[in-house]
């Protein structure tokens, strides 16, 4: 994944597989998309963003589990 477009599709499926979890999927796109802005490179951003989202939901999964 290396343009923003991709990540948008990307995170509206993870908004709609873990709708529990829209908050901190939006908040950490958000980041990305501040980061892009303000210079960082949209490639090392785009990254970040998806492991943070892809950690943020194996988190809430572990924390399912012990539930």
């Amino acid at each position: 994944m290396t343009t923003v477009e991709e990540l948008k599709v990307y995170v509206q499926e993870k908004i709609n597989e873990y709708p529990e979890l829209k908050g901190q999927i939006i908040d950490l796109f958000q980041l990305c998309l501040d980061e892009i802005e303000d210079g960082a490179s949209p490639m090392n951003e785009i990254h970040l963003c998806i492991c943070d989202i892809d950690e943020t939901i194996e988190e809430a999964n572990q924390e399912a589990k012990r539930l």
